[in-house]
């Protein structure tokens, strides 16, 4: 059953199945459990970025154990972030393969391709983020205008085609089904692919997000919050790009402001 919107091509509340209702349920507690594990991880140096009087960390150099401690961390947060967003998409993708008589086996692997994905979008916030340490040690003008930059350019690209393109391939997943569907239904690999396609675009979509998470506190969990509101009301409400444009316009003007009044930097937390 797809919405009327055709902009979302997902079962609605009312019409799930037994399984696919479990499936929900499943998806749910994994996210529950994400943001338990979040809170408990979460340090008050990484609680804070340059909007909200971020330290330096002050070391330097390359260290495996810190990268690797990154690495779980940003795995679990995306896990909490993600899911609620791709229920629908999980759940249109089980009854796709139901149908099919594959099976719904395979669905995990399409999670799993998903967190891949964003995984491997780790190692550039690693990279962000050890700047973010580099601009904080440069003193607390500097990283401010950095900050407000942030939130600025996070606040242009939400009116880019790009963004818009992306958008909509996060929000109507089934060109992706009908490119790669059937390789979905014959392999747990196949699935695994379109999972990571799926990811692929949904990374296109909220990069910049994630960078304004990275600059005012990649484990508050208010600013995690409020990133994963903004997220899961672009990809699944049906106003979406209408509420991309107006995140946009919040974004820029609040960095506008903190360029103005750089004061106001370490009172947003």
């Amino acid at each position: 059953m797809t919405s009327r919107t055709g902009s979302r091509a997902v079962p609605g509340p009312g019409s799930l199945s037994g399984t696919e209702l479990l499936l929900a349920v499943v998806l749910l507690a994994l996210t529950a459990l994400a943001w338990l594990l979040t809170h408990s991880l979460a340090t008050p140096g990484m609680r804070l970025g340059i909007l909200t009087g971020m330290r330096p960390m002050g070391s330097s150099g390359f260290e495996w154990t810190r990268f690797g401690f990154f690495l779980l961390t940003w795995l679990i947060m995306m896990t909490a972030m993600m899911l609620p967003g791709i229920t629908p998409f999980t759940i249109g993708m089980s009854r796709l393969l139901r149908n099919r008589r594959a099976g719904t086996g395979s669905v995990p692997a399409l999670v799993v391709g998903y967190l891949l994905a964003w995984l491997l979008t780790g190692l550039a916030a690693y990279a962000c983020l050890r700047a973010f340490d580099t601009l904080a040690m440069a003193g607390s003008a500097t990283a401010a205008r950095s900050g407000a930059t942030v939130l600025i350019i996070a606040g242009l690209f939400q009116f880019t085609p790009l963004k818009q393109w992306c958008l909509l391939h996060c929000r109507s997943p089934m060109a992706l089904l009908m490119r790669h569907g059937q390789r979905a239904v014959h392999s747990r690999r196949g699935t695994l692919l379109v999972g990571c396609g799926h990811g692929a675009y949904c990374i296109g979509c909220c990069w910049a997000l994630m960078a304004v998470l990275l600059a005012a506190g990649m484990m508050s969990l208010v600013w995690m919050a409020g990133v994963t509101a903004m997220i899961t009301v672009e990809k699944v409400l049906p106003y979406g790009r209408q509420a991309s444009y107006a995140i946009g316009a919040l974004l820029s003007s609040a960095g506008l402001v903190l360029l103005v009044l750089p004061g106001l930097v370490g009172t947003v937390a």
